[in-house]
């Protein structure tokens, strides 16, 4: 694994020179240029600031990086989203405008790619820019209705463009009045300029405020983790030299003794010596696996193997570290020797509750006031039924859903509360219909009729006027 200076600058080697060894470096570094691996190449790719900038290509490149962001975005974007209704909480099931956001809210991404890409974003440099690409005189509050194509757009070439007039900055002010635009910058799409209305700017930390170049941007979790990067790096880049290069092996050494000391060996032993090992030894086609040699002689080894360097110990704490600043506990990371905790199950489940569920919950909230959806009576919201380390919370649900339908069915039949007020303390959509509005002492027998299909409530209301007919009948005397 390489992971090259444009971790900050992108280097471009020259068009007629493919494979050129020399990288040559900014300005803003000294200019000039650097050989490959020479030791001012590996000390600029292994510092935290350099190492730090770019955190999208640290999260495509360095699996320690990669695995917390993952974890989280993954599971957000498999979650189950749904339109209700404010008034009863109940699940909208048939509407062209939402199903066709939530299914495919552009016309490349399905809704999970996009909810994935917002969170990768959002939690690899900090920022998540969602647009709603609207014409001119679409109402910005009703979204939901007039918007068909919702955008991620790349977080690491978005600007805040702040206004020149910055007076009313922590007053009273709108959006619009302190920014004058969202600037995108990437490729063909230099320096296009979105109106402050189309934009949803979700932030994963604290603005900065003072700042033109970073305004109103926060930065990403990883900045608290470019020491433990800039090791991972370090480490990955001294595996890939043993692997490859494998460095100095060592120094063969003579044997050879007269009554004066150790006689050192001629060149012409030397280069016996070289011509036979690379003629005739080796692990491939029909070389031999050991040599012979003329001259005694000792091998001494200079170089540290693998093992004896220990990186696996050093990137396992990295990770640790790095997974720790998304709140995901150790027993989660992956590890070499596969191991397997009785808490793993746990530590998933706490995952969820502590950090997926309140993001998600977050997510709905702020993209349901950008839609405008509460404007029209509606809110979205997620579910996680389907995930297996749940389930235990999910019987515990259940058992306190199925207590509290036994409790609406006695206030129903008590005639405390109706059916509508029942199906909405059980979050189900409210019946159409008179009947389902009233108390049962308020039903005529034929609503009693209809209602008894289900209940057998004749009997109780029977009893009920049975119980009020004496004192009825007293009173007229």
């Amino acid at each position: 694994m390489k992971l090259e200076l444009s971790l900050k600058y992108p280097f471009v080697r020259k068009s007629n020179e493919p494979d050129n060894n020399k990288i040559e470096l900014p300005d803003e570094l000294g200019g000039g240029t650097i050989e490959r691996y020479s030791p001012k190449y590996i000390e600029l790719n292994v510092m935290p600031y350099f190492c730090g900038e770019n955190y999208l290509q640290l999260f495509e490149s360095v699996p320690e990086v990669f695995f917390p962001i993952n974890y989280i975005a993954s599971r957000i974007a498999g979650a189950t989203f749904e339109v209700k209704r404010v008034k009863d909480d109940s699940i909208v099931y048939y509407r062209k405008e939402f199903n066709k956001f939530l299914d495919q809210p552009n016309c490349l991404m399905k809704f999970r790619e996009l909810v994935y890409l917002h969170f990768v974003y959002k939690l690899s440099t900090g920022n998540a820019f969602m647009r709603a690409a609207m014409g001119e005189g679409v109402n910005p509050e009703r979204r939901w209705r007039w918007c068909d194509n919702f955008w991620e757009l790349p977080a690491d070439h978005m600007q805040v463009v702040p206004n020149r007039d910055m007076s009313q900055l922590f007053g009273v002010a709108r959006k619009e009045d302190l920014i004058k635009a969202y600037r995108l910058g990437v490729g063909f799409m230099s320096h296009c300029d979105i109106e402050p209305v189309e934009i949803w700017h979700d932030r994963d930390g604290r603005p900065s405020f003072y700042s033109d170049s970073n305004f109103m941007m926060s930065k990403s979790r990883l900045s608290s983790q470019q020491k433990a990067i800039s090791n991972l790096i370090s480490v990955y880049q001294a595996r890939n030299l043993i692997y490859v290069k494998q460095g100095g092996l060592g120094f063969i050494i003579s044997k050879k003794q007269d009554p004066t000391g150790t006689l050192p060996l001629t060149e012409k032993e030397k280069e016996s010596i070289r011509s036979q090992h690379d003629s005739k030894y080796g692990i491939t086609g029909d070389r031999l696996p050991y040599g012979i040699s003329d001259v005694p002689i000792d091998f001494v080894r200079t170089n540290l193997s693998i093992s004896e360097l220990q990186p696996f110990d050093e990137t396992l704490q990295d990770a640790i570290t790095i997974s720790g600043a998304f709140g995901i506990p150790s027993v989660l990371v992956p590890r070499k020797d596969q191991s397997t905790f009785s808490n793993q199950s746990t530590a998933e489940k706490t995952v969820y509750c502590s950090q997926i569920i309140p993001m998600t919950k977050r997510f709905c909230q702020d993209l349901t006031s950008f839609l405008g959806l509460e404007e029209d009576g509606f809110y979205l919201d997620c579910c996680f039924k389907d995930v297996d380390c749940l389930q235990d919370g999910l019987k515990d649900a259940e058992e306190v859903k199925k207590m509290l339908n036994e409790r609406c069915k006695m206030q129903f039949l008590s005639g405390i509360i109706t059916i509508n007020d029942w199906r909405a303390q059980i979050c189900e959509e409210k019946l159409e219909g008179e009947v389902f509005d009233k108390v049962i002492f308020n039903m005529t027998d034929e609503e009693i009729a209809f209602i008894n299909r289900v209940f057998n409530i004749k009997s109780v209301v029977e009893n009920e006027r049975r119980n009020q007919a004496p004192a009825v009948q007293d009173e007229g005397k």
